[in-house]
C-alpha cells in the first residue's frame, strides 16, 4: 500500500513529464499510457520510462551521476497492494515489472540518502 514518505527520505523533483510536452519534443512511444520522466534527486537524475506491450507493463530507469557512477543499491517500486525490489546494475539501469494498475511510489537507496519518486500513473 502506498503511504507518505518517512521523514528520513527525500522527494525527488519532476523535471520533464513526456505528457506535458509537444510530441515532436519527446521520445518516440508507441503505446498509449507510456510515459518518460525526468527527477532530480540531490546530486543525481532518475530518468524513468514506463513501456507497456503485450508481455504486460514494466518501469525501466537510469540513475544518472554528473561526475562519479551512481552509487545507487536497489530500488523498491510501492504499489497500491504490494512492492517489488530490484536491484540497480553498476550502470545505474534497473527493471521493475508492475503487475497492478493505479499510483505507484518508487524508493531508490543511495546508501547516505534515501529519495522517493510518488504519483508515478499507471493505467
Amino acid at each position: 500500500m502506498i503511504s507518505n514518505p518517512p521523514a528520513s527520505r527525500k522527494e525527488a523533483i519532476l523535471i520533464m513529464d513526456s505528457r506535458n510536452m509537444p510530441s515532436a519534443a519527446v521520445r518516440h512511444q508507441n503505446f498509449q499510457g507510456a510515459w518518460s520522466k525526468l527527477y532530480k534527486a540531490g546530486d543525481l537524475y532518475l530518468d524513468l520510462s514506463l513501456k507497456v506491450d503485450g508481455k504486460g507493463t514494466v518501469l525501466v530507469g537510469q540513475v544518472i551521476a554528473e561526475a562519479q557512477k551512481p552509487v545507487a543499491l536497489h530500488v523498491t517500486l510501492h504499489g497500491p497492494s504490494q512492492s517489488s525490489s530490484n536491484p540497480v546494475n553498476e550502470y545505474g539501469n534497473f527493471r521493475v515489472s508492475i503487475l497492478e494498475k493505479g499510483d505507484h511510489l518508487l524508493e531508490f537507496d543511495l546508501g547516505e540518502e534515501s529519495f522517493v519518486v510518488p504519483g508515478l500513473e499507471v493505467l
